[in-house]
């Protein structure tokens, strides 16, 4: 069973997808934003982390920028979810250090299918 750290400052986001990552027999974390999510990465050592982009006080980018650059989770795949259609962030999450990014609003199936991708021996992260 793999450990999926979910970072959202919606509280719902957790509550969906910890059904889609269950019934395929992940263990789910959740962190209520940037901060605490960082926090729990460190804490925790999840096998991947679906994260928000758009948060306060800190976002998506600067958690992405933070996990890379610290020995303890700088192999951690990342999903991005976000509200932002435009490409440019798109790249922008790459860029930063992201494995994918999704838009929302989301099929948690859609989200679930592309953990496991993230999570399968043939990425290259895993």
């Amino acid at each position: 069973m793999s450990r999926v750290l979910v970072i959202d400052d919606e509280r719902i986001v957790p509550i969906i997808l910890s059904y889609a990552l269950e019934a395929i027999g992940h263990e789910m974390i959740a962190a209520d934003g940037g901060e605490s999510g960082i926090r729990t990465a460190l804490d925790e050592h999840p096998d991947a982390i679906v994260l928000d982009l758009m948060m306060p006080e800190v976002n998506g980018i600067d958690v992405i920028d933070t996990l890379r650059n610290d020995d303890a989770t700088r192999e951690v795949p990342i999903l991005v979810l976000t509200a932002v259609t435009m490409s440019r962030e798109h790249v922008e999450c790459m860029k930063a250090g992201a494995d994918q990014v999704l838009t929302k609003p989301f099929d948690p199936q859609d989200v679930a299918d592309a953990v496991e991708d993230l999570l399968s021996p043939s990425h290259p992260a895993a």
